[in-house]
This record gives structure tokens, sequence and C-alpha cells, in this order.
């Protein structure tokens, strides 16, 4: 079992989790993702950085999954060749998609703006190019945590 100490120390320190989503036919899809935690929500970035159309996210799969079916999972693993190090959080939750070309909601562009800050800081790169018009925000809703307690070489 991890305690909450050392289970934020893995997830502030994560540079990469992997996002499985689900499409309107039930397939499964995952990608690697950069992220950040505000004690709360977790957010992603659709940046733009190599996007086959980059001013259109809402035609990346992730986001039409999410769309269609916004039940996720997040995992944050770390691999190590000391196997009595491994250890992953996983995350399930519900998603959505905050912009800020939804009419200028207040509440959506304090959320990018969050973001934004969360992601400046874990990530120096978005102090340079910003994090995009859309985020995707983790609801989560359970917390599933491993850590290799028994194996020895």
């Amino acid at each position: 079992m991890i305690n909450d100490i050392h289970l934020k120390a893995i997830i502030n320190k994560a540079r990469v989790a992997r996002l499985a989503t689900v499409d309107s036919e039930g397939k499964p899809h995952l990608v690697p993702v950069v992220f950040a935690y505000d004690g709360e929500h977790y957010y992603i970035p659709i940046d733009m950085k190599t996007k086959q159309e980059p001013s259109k996210p809402e035609k990346l799969k992730r986001v039409k999954n999410i769309q269609a079916n916004p039940n996720i999972a997040l995992l944050i693993d770390e691999y190590n060749e000391d196997w009595t190090k491994l250890h992953f959080v996983m995350v399930q939750g519900r998603a959505s998609l905050i912009s800020n070309k939804k009419g200028e909601q207040v509440n959506e562009l304090l959320l990018l703006e969050k973001a934004h800050k969360l992601l400046s800081e874990k990530y120096h790169h978005y102090q340079k190019i910003g994090i995009g018009e859309y985020v995707i925000m983790i609801y989560p809703q359970k917390i599933i945590t491993w850590k290799n307690e028994g194996f020895n070489d």
C-alpha cells in the first residue's frame, strides 16, 4: 500500500502518464500524455506541437472518445531495473474537455489559466509555446495504487 505522502511524491515526480479512453464501440485507446495535478483534478493539455491537424484538436481520437464516453483511466508508473522499487498509480474517473472556445465562460477560462500555470511549472516548454486552447480535465473517482513489497532477487 502506498501512503498519501508517497502517492503525492510519485504523481509530482512523474513526467509522463498513459491515458486510456474508450470509443463509442467499446474499443480502447491508449496514449502517453504529460499532465499536472492540483490535488483534486488532473490536467492534460491538447497542445499543437505535433498534431496532424493542429487547428482541429477535436479530431484527435482521445478527444472524440471522451466526448462519446467520459470514463477514463490514467496510469502513472515508474519502471526500475530494481524490481523492489516498482510502483504505479491508476486513476479511474471521468474526463471533460475545457476550452476557451465555448463562449469564454469565466469558469473555463479560470481552469485553463490554472492548468497553464501548473503545466508551465512542471514542463518548461509550455512557458514558450503555451498549452493551447483545450485541456482534458480529469475528475478522479477511484485511485488504485501498487508497489512491490514482496519481490527479492
